[in-house]
């Protein structure tokens, strides 16, 4: 008997890291989600910034190159010194995919609330989103190493 009861209690102590991690929320950028003090880190490229505009208050802070190459430790590093792992964080970039990625790799490394804008700046410009023009400042990072 002690020996299923320390067998049970051993599987759940090895399931504390699990519970313990964030999970990714998928949802549109909609004037409700601006509204709630998220803070919306847009990892497109300056070159997609620059096309379509950027939505104000954002921190824009590159991933991928255009090439699609790209460097999660530099990335990482200069998020946490904008953001903290415990604070509410959505990611942003054109359709949703390259954020899907970058959101489940944020996760990993132990931020604990972090949504995937669904759709990106395509169903937000279509929902009538309404963004503002790039203006190359310190808010906006294109990591280029």
């Amino acid at each position: 008997m002690k020996t299923v009861i320390f067998a049970i209690l051993l599987l759940s102590l090895c399931q504390l890291p699990v519970l313990a991690a964030g999970t990714v929320h998928y949802a549109p950028l909609t004037p409700e989600l601006l509204a709630s003090g998220v803070k919306i880190i847009d990892i497109r490229t300056e070159k997609e910034w620059r096309e379509t505009g950027v939505v104000k208050g954002a921190l824009g802070l590159t991933f991928y190159r255009e090439d699609m190459s790209y460097d999660a430790k530099a990335f990482l590093a200069t998020l946490q010194q904008h953001v903290k792992p415990n604070d509410r964080i959505a990611l942003l970039c054109r359709t949703g995919n390259r954020s899907d990625k970058v959101s489940r790799y944020l996760v990993q490394q132990g931020f604990t609330s972090v949504t995937n804008i669904d759709g990106g700046v395509t169903r937000a410009r279509e929902a009538g989103i309404k963004l503002v023009p790039y203006q190359k400042d310190n808010a906006f990072i294109a990591i280029r190493q």
